[in-house]
């Protein structure tokens, strides 16, 4: 079971790499329906190239953690704080994505009629609770 669950969770971090390398290089598909929106048209935020390659780097770092605790791999490349205590955090972050009482995001975001808002209660807050509970799931043994 945890093997199936560190599985799922390094295929959801590859993907979720794998667009954001997308978006940094220009890709458009999605895009529009992935960044908050403060109205139908107007964006709350601009991401640049730069900060989606360190969102992209960072998803595959924990999709590599997670893969080296399928294979029960030790590398030296951590420190072993970063693997003991990023399993708790990882987790932990995407709860908080999915309780935080945020504007626009999170299950008691204040705006709730936009694209986003709408894709982000169907799709990005399950999407967040399933990597939550895998992560604590794996944590916690």
């Amino acid at each position: 079971m945890l093997v199936i669950a560190k599985g799922v969770l390094v295929i959801i971090f590859l993907n979720l790499s794998c667009l954001h390398w997308y978006w940094a290089f220009g890709g458009k598909w999605g895009l529009e329906y992935v960044i908050p929106t403060k109205t139908t048209i107007e964006k709350a935020i601009k991401p640049n190239p730069l900060a989606t390659i360190l969102v992209a780097i960072a998803l595959l770092l924990i999709a590599y953690i997670y893969l080296l605790l399928i294979f029960s791999i030790h590398v030296n490349i951590f420190p072993t704080w970063v693997i003991k205590y990023g399993i708790w955090i990882v987790p932990s972050v995407f709860l908080l994505r999915v309780l935080g009482d945020f504007k626009y995001v999170g299950l008691f975001k204040k705006i709730k009629k936009t694209t986003f808002a709408i894709n982000d209660t169907k799709y990005f807050i399950p999407l967040c609770a399933i990597i939550a509970t895998l992560g604590f799931i794996i944590a916690l043994n």
